[in-house]
């Protein structure tokens, strides 16, 4: 397992576990501060310190089966199918088994219902039977029986009780009669309201009325057994009538917000020998039994009808086979119909399943396979072999993967192979730097009556700006008070761009030195430019400043515009021309006299063009706008476009060579301070 010693993250973990028990300590220290003798105050600090302690325990073991057991890809390959394929199909059934089991026992309550409805029918139609003698005054009502196929009757004159089983009331029951055939079909829809004996039993009764006469009738528990035994042998649902509060000892009682409620467990076992012989009497015996509960209501007075007891359930039992019998034996092609939607899907589920995980077994062995040859590869490359190689068989994503592995490798060992010759250019290139730094002036110049700020920044390792300032040769071969200010701006970046550009130094010196005038140096640096082999453009500003006659002759060669500040003024001198190398040798011409004060910035377009945030650049307008304002001196004016720039550009960089040149000409100031012979001064440069 390579690698896995220099996991830098492993101590993390813990730190997370200390961080849980230290809040966990917070919380005890915080309790403190409660009163412990609330008992909601001690149920609060203990659930949050089991909760945390919970946290804590389940976060450590989580890390700790990652770490140990998961480590490996193949591990958690399957870990991860047993967690998506298999343990979903394992709750899956689970969740069928016991959806079926509790529609089931809903169905032992469908059952339990149509058993007392149709009990409650059949008094019905007994009742109905004996009353139309009854009231045709065929018989006389004490020759009338008290009991017929296990129903008691009774039968009244007016609202007495005229003859018929005592236990009935004396009076009509008149809430159990049926006054039309629509309530007789809405007592049918529901469960049948239990009636109480005298003796405490429980019963079904029906009554019928008309005219003076009415009969009731009633189920007979000394006939035909107790209720709940007839309602099991009707219904193949073993039944027990159980009332609120009665319980055998097993149930929960729990307070909640004041209030009580009693948890009490189904009848599992209720019945013992007696449920065990019902069964197989039905031959449905099965060591596994299905339980149900059904709410009967609670039981009512026979005379009134008022309920006298609180809400009894039935509690039901049955086994498999008594479910299964009626639930599919009433229509042979519902049985047909539902085993066969059952087993088709079940059965493609099954092959479903089947292919998936065989799938996941090639998957989890090859891509375990293929991890473990490209860990140990990588293990070697690590080592410093970057011959290593992978052995490609496969033709899927590991496939593709191992192939990009190996040309990584290779790509590596041929990085490696010219890492010397890199290293090589990196120092021809520090050299090329060094010469251009050497080639603009790094200091700004000061000479009587005139000030010099400068600024020079490359965006590539060598920049294709240029900028000098020459004292040009007097008459008799020394040094004069005239200047040549010159901003050039080379098209491109990089070697090219930096080699054109000391092209044109040396071309420059070379043509100021023999005193020739503006125009005809730019034609010949023109000339210069187009001997080169591939077609180039280089803008060009060259300045004469005559120190001794206060004025400076602009020449310009497409070059961006200079700006000219006086008395908190700025002009825009803008002169048309053709670059050097363009076609044509139309150059910009223009003579400024100066005045005290004045000052003269010449800039490269990488100033206008540098874009901000939002892709606009800094412009013409934001140019002029930053040289306004008062001019102590010459870096002044530098520092102020410099910082209104970088402003502008916050956050996004140059794209563009910077170069900078401002000029204050102040010769009364000059003459104050130095009376002597001029000479120039070394001041700060870029």
């Amino acid at each position: 397992m390579p690698g896995r010693e220099k996991q830098p993250s492993r101590k993390r973990p813990w730190r997370r576990a200390a961080w849980l028990g230290g809040l966990l300590a917070a919380l005890g220290l915080s309790s403190a501060t409660l009163s412990l003798d609330s008992p909601f105050a001690l149920d609060l600090v203990a659930g949050t310190v089991a909760s945390v302690a919970g946290v804590v325990v389940a976060w450590v073991g989580f890390v700790w089966l990652q770490r140990r057991l998961l480590w490996r890809v193949g591990r958690r390959l399957a870990f991860s199918y047993a967690l998506l394929g298999l343990l979903p199909l394992l709750l899956s059934l689970v969740l069928v088994t016991v959806a079926a089991y509790l529609l089931s026992g809903f169905f032992l309550g469908h059952l339990y219902r149509d058993a007392a409805i149709g009990l409650h029918e059949e008094l019905e139609a007994v009742s109905g039977f004996l009353l139309q003698p009854l009231e045709m005054g065929l018989l006389d009502p004490a020759g009338l029986p008290t009991t017929l196929d296990g129903a008691a009757l009774a039968y009244y004159r007016g609202s007495a009780l005229a003859a018929g089983d005592p236990r009935a009331p004396d009076s009509f029951p008149e809430w159990l009669e049926s006054d039309s055939e629509f309530d007789r079909q809405q007592r049918r829809s529901r469960v049948p309201e239990l009636v109480v004996l005298p003796d405490g039993s429980a019963t079904l009764a029906a009554a019928y009325r008309r005219g003076t006469s009415a009969v009731v009738a009633f189920y007979d528990p000394e006939a035909g057994g107790l209720l709940e035994r007839e309602l099991s042998r009707r219904s193949d649902v073993w039944t027990r009538l159980r009332r609120q509060g009665e319980t055998d000892g097993t149930g929960w009682t729990v307070q909640i917000l004041g209030a009580e409620w009693v948890l009490q467990p189904l009848a599992r076992n209720q019945g013992g020998a007696e449920r065990e012989a019902f069964f197989e009497s039905l031959s449905a015996s099965s060591p596994f039994s299905i339980v149900g509960v059904e709410m009967a209501g609670p039981l009512h007075a026979f005379a009134s009808g008022e309920p006298v007891s609180p809400p009894v359930s039935a509690s039901l039992a049955a086994t498999q086979p008594i479910v299964i019998r009626h639930l599919f034996s009433s229509s042979g092609q519902v049985d047909t119909l539902g085993w066969i939607a059952f087993i088709i899907p079940a059965f493609l589920l099954f092959d479903v399943f089947i292919a998936a995980t065989v799938m996941a077994l090639f998957m989890i062995l090859g891509l375990s396979r293929a991890v473990n040859r490209l860990s140990a590869a990588t293990g070697r490359v690590q080592a410093g072999d970057f011959t290593a190689r992978i052995p490609v068989r496969r033709r899927d994503q590991i496939g593709a993967l191992q192939t990009s592995f190996n040309e990584m490798a290779r790509s590596l060992e041929d990085l490696v192979a010219e890492r010397a010759a890199k290293h090589v250019l990196e120092q021809e290139l520090e050299i090329a730097r060094e010469v251009q730094k050497s080639l603009i002036p790094g200091r700004s110049l000061q000479s009587e009556g005139v000030e010099f700020a400068t600024y020079f920044e490359p965006s590539a390792a060598i920049g294709g700006d240029y900028f000098d300032i020459v004292r040009l040769p007097g008459d008799d071969g020394g040094e004069s008070d005239r200047l040549a200010v010159v901003v050039a701006d080379v098209a491109g970046h990089g070697l090219s761009a930096g080699l054109r550009m000391a092209m044109l130094k040396a071309g420059l010196l070379t043509l100021v030195e023999e005193g020739k005038p503006p125009r005809e140096i730019l034609s010949s640096l023109d000339r210069l430019v187009r001997s080169g082999g591939d077609r180039t453009f280089v803008t060009a500003s060259l300045s004469i400043v005559d120190l001794s006659a206060a004025v400076v002759d602009v020449t310009n060669a497409g070059h961006p515009p200079a700006y000219l500040l006086r008395r908190n003024e700025v002009e825009e001198i803008l002169l048309p021309g053709t670059p050097l190398g363009a076609l044509g040798e139309d150059y910009g011409f223009r003579r400024i006299e100066l005045q005290p004060g004045d000052v003269l910035v010449w800039l490269s377009d990488g100033f206008i063009e540098a874009p901000g945030r939002d892709g606009e650049p800094f412009g013409y307008d934001r140019t002029r706008d930053s040289l306004k304002g008062l001019a102590g001196s010459a870096k002044e004016v530098c520092d102020r476009i410099l910082g209104q720039m970088r402003r502008h550009t916050e956050g996004v960089g140059v794209e563009d060579d910077l170069t900078l040149v401002v000029m204050r000409y102040q010769p009364e100031a000059a003459a104050a301070e130095n009376p002597a012979r001029p000479e120039f001064v070394t001041a700060a440069g870029a």
